[in-house]
């Protein structure tokens, strides 16, 4: 093979394989979480295209399974109908705008107990240097603020905001970290609840807050995820 054939070659052969490389580079990695609790949570549908969708799980009492999918600008689930003229539409029960992490958790955050009733989209940067084991995610989906103390890391969560933290291991509690929460009440802090969490490098928390539909009383819910 003489060399002015191998430069062709060579040459030829990259610009077969630009197109794959540049698809593999903009594909991200989703995985989904809803809330509040559901027993068989219907999945929705993700837009990944012009007039593309695919299937999604959104379970809420663990992590989905991932999905491997193109990066788009924004994301927005839904479910495909017949539109007035008949041919297939897609109808948004949420969106917002995706991040440019190759690995994203999206939240969802129900409006009602029906998927057409709506969600919160909020996505998580899912990376393990993000948002790995040994930390705890807090999100509040109450109507009021939230504050408390994980170890010796103090926090406070407005509603509809959450925060991730590494705690700081308690000295002389191996393994384990205090966990310390309070809600505003007439502009005081009330204790909510207190125990001791274990802390393993391999497992992160999910903790989310909310108002029991039917009390009204605040509550809250925890996954264990080992990603």
């Amino acid at each position: 093979m003489t060399f002015r054939y191998l430069t062709r070659w060579v040459f030829c052969t990259g610009l077969a394989l630009l197109p794959c490389t540049a698809q593999d580079a903009a594909k991200v990695t989703l995985q989904f979480l809803s809330f509040p609790r559901a027993l068989n949570p219907e999945p929705v549908e993700l837009l990944v295209g012009e007039g593309k969708t695919i299937k999604v799980e959104i379970p809420t009492h663990e992590v989905s399974a991932p999905y491997k999918v193109p990066l788009q600008a924004v994301w927005a689930v839904g479910q495909t109908v017949d539109g007035n003229d008949g041919k297939p539409a897609f109808t948004v029960f949420g969106q917002a705008k995706a991040m440019v992490s190759t690995e994203q958790l999206i939240l969802l955050i129900r409006k009602g107990k029906a998927n057409a009733d709506g969600f919160e989209v909020i996505p998580i940067d899912n990376r393990l240097s993000e948002f790995g084991g040994g930390k705890f995610l807090f999100m509040n989906a109450a109507k009021i603020d939230i504050a408390g103390m994980l170890g010796t890391d103090k926090f406070v969560v407005k509603p509809g905001k959450h925060t991730i933290i590494k705690p700081k291991i308690d000295p002389g509690i191996k393994g384990l970290c205090n966990i310390l929460i309070y809600f505003r009440k007439d502009d005081q802090a009330k204790p909510f609840f207190s125990s001791t969490w274990p802390l393993s490098a391999a497992a992160r928390g999910l903790i989310f807050f909310y108002h029991d539909p039917d009390t009204q009383r605040l509550r809250l819910h925890t996954i264990r995820d080992f990603p």
